[in-house]
Order: C-alpha cells, then sequence, then structure tokens
C-alpha cells in the first residue's frame, strides 16, 4: 500500500485526492475504493489502475510480457452439451491480463481440424461446434502451437443462445436429451438486481426459441436465468441492453479560445433540459493523453465494469464506437465475463451469507472510563473535540455523553477533518474533573479485510508520450515547473490571557492596558477570592474577616502615610459602595460588594482584572471586576496533556492550484502544467443551465482536452469528452 485516504460521502458524492510522494517510481497502480457496506457483496469495491511517471524510467519489453499467455474458453450459457451445437466464446491475454490478438486451430484428440479461432476485438471471438460425447478438444495457436484444451462436454443439459435484433433479444433454448431435471419451466430477466420479467416456457419442446422486448428497459446489462420446475438454474446468459437513455444531452462552445502562452480562455458547457445533478471538469494537454478517448469514462463504469466479473479493457470504447462490429464485441465481453450480484444456485440453497458491515454513520467513538473515575459510571460526561493548536479550546465542538453502568459511552455521528484532540471531563459537582478513558478500536481508520483484485499491468506504446511525461517528471523535480509558491503568513497570536479577556470583558472593563489580570480558571486555591488576592495582588490591602471585607488599592487615588509602622489613608474619594474602602466592586460587569462575591467558589471564577483607575467607578477609582466561568470554561478546567488523546479525522480535501496570469505578468519560472483546470464539484439545478469554463494557459499546450461528467437526480449521466483547438 502506498497510500491511503478517508473522505466522507455526503450528498451522494466524495471530493478526494492522493497527494503523490516525487519519491514513486514509474509503474502500474492501482486505486481502490469502498465503503464499508459495500464489502457485504464481494467484487463491489471501485478498482482503477492507473500509470504513474515517477522518478525510474523502467521499460517493458512486451515481446517478454506475451510469453506464457492464456487462452480462455466460455461455452455461451454456461454448458458445454455433447451432441447440440454449442457456441463457444474465448479470450487471450498475457501473463499481465491484457488482451492479446490470437489466431489458431481446433482439434480433436486424434488431431483432426475441427474448426478455425480468430479474435474479433481484443483478443476475444467466438466458435461454433457440436462436441462428440467422450472426445476432447484443444485449440491450437499459431504463433507458439502451444495446446489449450476446451472444457470437457456434459452429456445431459441445455444450450441457451442469445443474439440481438433492433429492439429487443432473440433466444434459443435446445435440449440434450429427455431428462425431466433438464426441462426449462420459465425464464426470469433482471436488471440492476430489479426483476423485470417473469417467461413461461414449453419445457416439453426440443427447440425453444422466442424473442424479448427491450426497448422499454433500463439500459445495463440484462441477466437471464432458466429455471426448471423444481426453480432449479438450468443456464445462464447477460446480454447488454443499450437503449442510450442514460444519456444527458449537452454541448461546448469555445467563446475565447487562445493557445498563446499564458492566455486566458473561456468555454461554455449548456445542458439544454431541466437538470439536478452533480458534475466534475477538467481541462488538459490534450498532447499528452495516450488516446484520443480515455479507455474508461462514467458510461462505462455505472452500466459496464461495476456489474461484471474481471478485467475489461478499454471499456469506453463500447460507448463510443457504434456499428454492428462495436455490438459483437460488446456481448463477446458479456460471455467471456460473470455477472457480480449473485448465484441463483446459492440462493436456492439459501445460502446468501449475512451482512457483515454496518454503515458507521461517519465518526463513531466508544470508550470505558479508566481508574478511579469510575464512580463516574452512570452519569454525564463532556466530550470536547479540538485542533491541537487551539489556544483555550477555541474552535472546538462538544458532544454530552452518558455512561452505563459498566462506565462505557458512545458517540456516534461526528464529523472533523484532519488531526483533533479528545478531550474527556465530568460534569459532575462543582468541582469538575478531566478523567482518563480507554478508547476501543478506531471506527475511521480501521482496517477491512479486502480480497486482493487482479488487474492487469498498464504500459504506454507511445513512445512520444512516455517521453513527454518522463521530461514533466524531471521539470517538476528540477522546479522548472509552476507550482504553488510557499506563502508565509505572519500573525501575533493572542496569549491565552489575552483569548480569556476578549472572551469575557467588553465596554469599559475591556482592554488589557492599565489593568491587573488573573487568569483562575486553572487555579486550585482554597478559601474564597478575597484571600486568594490578598496573596497574589501587590498593592492591594484586604482588611478585616470573612463577612466584613475591606479592599484598598494604593494606586486607586488614595494616598497613605506611615505611622508607628503602618499604612494610614489620608485621602479618599466617596464611594458608593460600604464596606469596600476605597475599591468599587463588580460581578460579571455588574456592581457588587464584599459580601456577595464572597459567596462565588473559587473554581467557580474564571477571571479578575484590577484597574487602577477607571470610569466605572464614581470619582475613577480603583476598580476589581470579576467573571466567573461561562460556556467551555465551566464544564472544562485545567486539562492535563496526559488526558488528551490524539484521534485522526477524515483526510483533508484540497483545493486544485490554478494560477491566474492578470496583465501577462514577467515571470521567469516555466509553467508546464499538464492539468490546466480540474473542478471536482459543480452543482446544477435549472433548466438550461450554463457552466462556464475559465482557465489561463500554460507555457507549452496547443491542444485542449475537456473532460466533464457527473450524473443528475434522474439518473441520466453526463459524459464530455471533445480536444479543442485552434482551426
Amino acid at each position: 500500500m502506498v497510500q491511503r485516504n478517508i473522505f466522507p460521502v455526503y450528498g451522494g458524492m466524495a471530493p478526494a485526492q492522493f497527494t503523490l510522494p516525487d519519491s514513486l517510481s514509474t509503474g502500474s497502480y492501482q486505486i481502490r475504493a469502498y465503503a464499508p457496506l459495500m464489502l457485504n457483496q464481494p467484487g463491489f469495491t471501485f478498482n482503477r489502475s492507473i500509470t504513474v511517471y515517477g522518478k525510474e524510467k523502467k521499460r517493458i519489453n512486451r515481446d517478454e510480457a506475451q510469453k506464457g499467455n492464456k487462452l480462455l474458453f466460455f461455452p455461451e450459457g454456461g454448458n458445454f452439451i455433447a451432441g447440440i451445437l454449442n457456441t463457444v466464446a474465448f479470450k487471450s491475454v498475457d501473463k499481465g491480463g491484457m488482451p492479446v490478438p490470437v489466431e489458431g486451430t481446433v482439434r480433436n484428440s486424434k488431431g483432426a481440424r475441427i474448426c478455425a479461432l480468430k479474435s474479433l476485438h481484443d483478443g476475444m471471438g467466438s466458435f461454433s461446434m457440436v462436441p462428440v460425447k467422450g472426445e476432447t478438444y484443444y485449440a491450437t495457436v499459431n504463433q507458439s502451437g502451444e495446446k489449450y484444451f476446451l472444457p470437457p462436454q456434459a452429456d445431459e443439459g441445455i444450450v441457451f443462445n442469445i443474439t440481438d435484433a433492433p429492439g429487443m433479444k432473440r433466444f434459443k433454448i435446445t435440449k440434450g436429451d429427455d431428462n425431466d431435471l433438464f426441462k426449462p419451466a420459465y425464464m426470469i430477466g433482471q436488471v440492476q438486481n430489479h426483476v423485470i420479467f417473469r417467461q413461461l416456457l414449453q419445457g416439453d419442446r426440443k427447440e425453444i426459441s422466442g424473442s424479448i422486448k427491450t426497448s422499454d428497459f433500463y439500459s445495463g446489462i440484462l441477466q437471464l436465468t432458466l429455471f426448471n420446475k423444481d426453480d432449479i438454474p438450468l443456464a445462464e446468459r447477460i446480454t447488454f441492453v443499450d437503449n442510450k437513455e442514460y444519456m444527458l444531452p449537452v454541448t461546448i462552445h469555445a467563446d475565447t479560445l487562445d493557445t498563446g502562452k499564458r492566455k486566458h480562455n473561456h468555454f461554455t458547457i449548456t445542458l439544454p433540459d431541466t437538470v439536478i445533478g452533480n458534475f466534475s471538469l477538467s481541462v488538459t494537454d490534450a498532447d499528452y493523453g495516450t488516446e484520443e478517448n480515455r479507455p474508461g469514462n462514467i458510461y462505462a463504469s455505472f452500466l459496464l465494469s461495476s456489474d461484471i466479473k474481471g478485467y475489461v479493457h478499454n471499456p469506453s470504447y463500447y460507448f463510443n464506437t457504434s456499428g454492428d462490429s462495436a455490438r459483437q464485441a460488446l456481448d463477446l465481453v458479456m460471455m467471456t465475463n460473470g455477472w457480480t450480484r449473485f448465484r441463483w444456485s446459492d440462493i436456492v440453497q439459501n445460502r446468501l451469507p449475512q451482512p457483515l458491515y454496518k454503515d458507521p454513520g461517519y465518526i463513531k467513538i466508544r470508550g470505558k472510563v479508566k481508574g478511579p473515575q469510575k464512580k463516574a459510571a452512570g452519569n454525564a460526561l463532556m466530550l470536547f473535540i479540538s485542533p491541537p493548536d487551539s489556544t483555550g479550546f477555541n474552535n472546538s465542538i462538544s458532544r454530552m455523553l452518558y455512561t452505563d453502568s459498566l462506565g462505557q459511552f458512545e458517540a456516534d455521528s461526528l464529523f472533523f477533518y484532519g488531526k483533533r484532540q479528545l478531550l474527556f471531563s465530568s460534569i459532575n459537582g462543582k468541582k469538575n474533573a478531566v478523567i482518563r478513558v480507554q478508547l476501543d478500536g478506531d471506527s475511521l481508520n480501521r482496517r477491512y479485510p479486502v480480497a486482493p483484485v487482479s488487474m492487469p499491468f498498464h504500459t504506454t506504446t507511445n513512445a512520444s508520450v512516455q517521453e513527454k511525461m518522463e521530461a514533466a517528471y524531471n521539470a517538476y523535480m528540477n522546479t522548472e515547473g509552476i507550482t504553488l509558491e510557499n506563502i508565509n503568513v505572519h500573525s501575533t497570536a493572542r496569549s491565552p490571557l489575552d483569548q480569556l479577556d476578549a472572551e469575557y470583558s467588553s465596554g469599559l472593563f475591556s482592554g488589557a492596558t492599565h489593568s491587573i489580570r488573573l487568569d483562575l480558571r486553572n487555579e486550585g486555591h482554597a478559601g474564597d477570592i478575597f484571600q486568594y488576592l490578598r496573596e497574589r495582588v501587590s498593592g492591594l490591602k484586604v482588611s478585616g474577616e470573612s463577612g466584613d471585607y475591606v479592599l484598598h488599592y494604593r494606586g486607586g487615588n488614595v494616598l497613605y502615610y506611615i505611622a508607628n509602622g503602618e499604612e494610614v489613608e489620608a485621602r479618599k474619594k466617596p464611594d458608593p459602595h460600604s464596606n469596600t474602602g476605597n475599591v468599587t466592586l463588580f460581578l460579571n460587569e455588574m456592581p457588587s460588594n464584599p459580601v456577595a462575591l464572597e459567596t462565588v467558589p473559587l473554581s467557580d471564577i474564571a477571571l479578575v482584572k484590577l484597574f487602577p483607575t477607571s470610569t466605572a467607578a464614581a470619582g475613577g477609582g480603583a476598580v476589581l471586576s470579576v467573571y466567573t466561568k461561562k460556556g467551555k470554561d465551566l464544564l472544562v478546567p485545567a486539562p492535563a496533556s496526559a488526558d488528551i488523546i490524539t484521534y485522526e479525522g477524515y483526510t483533508i480535501v484540497k483545493e486544485f492550484f490554478n494560477p491566474e496570469y492578470t496583465g501577462n505578468p514577467v515571470n521567469n519560472t516555466t509553467d508546464h502544467r499538464i492539468t490546466l483546470q480540474w473542478v471536482p464539484d459543480i452543482f446544477v439545478n435549472g433548466s438550461n443551465t450554463i457552466i462556464p469554463v475559465t482557465f489561463y494557459n500554460n507555457d507549452q499546450t496547443k491542444r485542449f482536452k475537456i473532460v466533464a461528467e457527473g450524473i443528475a437526480s434522474d439518473g441520466r449521466m453526463l459524459m464530455l469528452e471533445k480536444i479543442i483547438e485552434p482551426r
């Protein structure tokens, strides 16, 4: 595994990316994508093979790759029956799984020639023959002379043939003998796991033929299965229905086309129908493509590749090419690949596996209170989720949790990106406590047992494109290509005390200038606020006892002189509050008095501010403003680093970098970008929608390749692939 990213799916989509390290070697890489629910049915993961051009320039000798070719045979309907005319499809691949053209001869055990075989498209073809009971057959390929044996024939069974006709599928069923077990009673057809018809058959006839009207079907793979009267499947055939109803009409117009260096271009994509959907768009250098059309597109992925077993080479060919040859080639794909949904034999014997995985509901955190804090079992906890670089838990999200009788808790449907810190706090009683917990397995980053998928290694035969790719990689490594420059952001970060002050104080009480501030959120001092201040604030004199405190501050319009070794007040401004000396008291910026402040537990106080002079006091005297905890500070005391759990959330989605050349600025850096524009999430809702495409050219591209794909709410798909160049 080279890289593993996890992205949330919402609204039926998941913006995602891979950031490839420049240390990767040139070669074929596989992208695999899946959600846990997809693993309940084997073969439903998304797999795609891509070529990465990197630091090593390994070239594969195609002649060496073709050594050890395989020739595989697939009797139509799944049965090779003696004494009946059988159609047998075949596929020729090299040891890497890539198709290889083939031509040869089918012979019997005595070496007598039965028929010829020759591939029609991508190593696939078919031939017809009547096997003799007890005989064995093999094929020889002209290139090597190696023998490839056909599957052994059965003495009993049926042959199931399907052929294309305009708006319908014609079928023919041929029985080998009169065994009642092999008498077809009915046929079931299904598309996308939905049964769309059930047709009774006259099983007493030696040969049964008919037609299936498909003009009203949805496009995709149609699975046809024959059953006997005891509901046992006898034969199966898949065939493709292509009614084109999935195509979303689209046009593109080049409003401003300029292939000059760093010139601005503007194209317009128009959807004439009323459309609600989500689309993506890319603009690339057309000269870096190995083929005019991509080997895969959204049509091929949704309707063909994802619903069929095995590797389909260049699946977009069957949607970009019309005519009988393309239809025949697509039917060969149906005959040489299996359907991915399920097998009727498993259903009849009730062998369908139970679902192993459920939708995790985004991020789910489970755990248990540790150690002596288990006394919190059955009580409420507060979970805070904060970025690792946050100050005072700003920008955090919180969730109230409840433990069971064993101290276990659970939080689901959490949603956050990147690394986060989790803090758990008990909120029982006035003295909150940070508690220790033990989390269960990571629900988001857990590993699932996914069976490996064998995919062919792609190798480009276009030497020109390969050289261009290698040159582009070298330019990138030598920093000749344009990349997003480093951006240094300079700012003055607030200290924790400044942040606390900004959150609590306002108006006349705001600001740090000319004030003494104390952060009491993490203070473990016993006693009341006046006992605490008596020890901590120089110049503040707290006289008297509990219930009769008097406060003086020698910097607050009060003159002192020394008499008999003690400070004696010489002059004092009038003060409206009794028993406070020359200091005016406020609680949460409301006038207060010593008796009221004394009753506030020290553990409930967040901030204390002392102003030597303030207009909030009569005559501009000293002011002591006390603030009680609120919000997150009320619940979270001093968190110790040992009690904070680091959790990795969803992979952060990055924005594609597009330079903007306005006024054709002077830039000594060469722009060798291959991808000129990439917009992964275009939301459309309306009629006659216009999608603007704007981008700046690089220093070399002369032909632009536009690709736009997506799906609408009614199931239709957008697939636009076009090369635009000056005439």
